[in-house]
């Protein structure tokens, strides 16, 4: 009798069944990615190969020309899934400016993250990006561009333009942790941690030379400056960039 009912009828009975293929496609879509991106955060892009990937999966290779045409296709989702959302940046949502900005670099440039092999995934697939396929490229610069956005509405006043210092704070956050990973084990690597959170907040030396000493009747950051010159002269341009405005 079923085979005789009519075609509206028949549509709705295998309504429900093409739904749970799609939510089925799309759970194991998801399973290759997460597996995939776990490689690549560890091992980088190269390391996550289509026969390793699946089988993370627990999938047969065969499957994967179900869900990517090929291995670039791959490569361009594991970059957004792995670079995209904003990882550690979530929870700082109740600060603000400078507050915000403490944190994040100091989370980000600390001994612990730059030990944790699932961590910040920039580090592990800087250098093949670069040579990789253009839609790879695209999808790195794209996941870049979200994380400046991200930065860009807390960075204090310094003499450069809130995009200027939120994109150099990239370069010291990342470069400063693929650097200290590469010279871990060595006294240079938490060297490098500590420079480059000095770098990425010239205010914290302001604020710790304030607190050694400097008079409250008495212009912090023109002190501040001329001690920077006198004792420190590779400190003194970083100061004067934090009291312009």
């Amino acid at each position: 009798m079923r085979t005789r009912t009519s075609g509206s009828t028949t549509r709705r009975w295998r309504r429900p069944r093409v739904k749970y293929q799609t939510a089925k496609k799309r759970e194991t879509h998801q399973r290759i990615l997460r597996s995939g991106s776990h490689i690549a955060r560890r091992e980088g892009l190269r390391a996550a190969s289509v026969p390793r990937v699946m089988r993370g999966a627990g999938l047969t290779t065969g499957g994967f020309y179900a869900h990517f045409h090929s291995k670039t296709a791959m490569d361009v989702e594991i970059v957004r899934t792995m670079l995209g959302p904003l990882l550690g940046l979530a929870d700082l949502q109740g600060s603000v400016g400078l507050e915000w900005l403490h944190r994040a670099v100091k989370r980000y440039l600390s001994v612990a993250h730059r030990d944790n092999l699932d961590g910040c995934g920039y580090p592990a697939v800087l250098s093949e990006i670069a040579s990789a396929p253009s839609e790879v490229r695209w999808a790195f610069a794209e996941a870049l561009e979200m994380r400046v956005a991200a930065f860009q509405p807390h960075m204090p006043p310094a003499g450069v333009t809130a995009r200027e210092r939120a994109l150099a704070t990239m370069a010291l956050t990342i470069g400063g942790l693929l650097l200290a990973r590469a010279a871990q084990g060595s006294p240079i690597s938490e060297e490098m941690l500590s420079a480059c959170r000095s770098w990425a907040l010239p205010e914290a030396r302001v604020e710790k030379g304030a607190s050694c000493g400097v008079p409250v009747d008495e212009p912090q950051n023109t002190l501040s400056r001329a001690r920077a010159s006198r004792s420190e002269p590779w400190l003194s341009r970083t100061m004067f960039l934090v009291g312009a405005s």
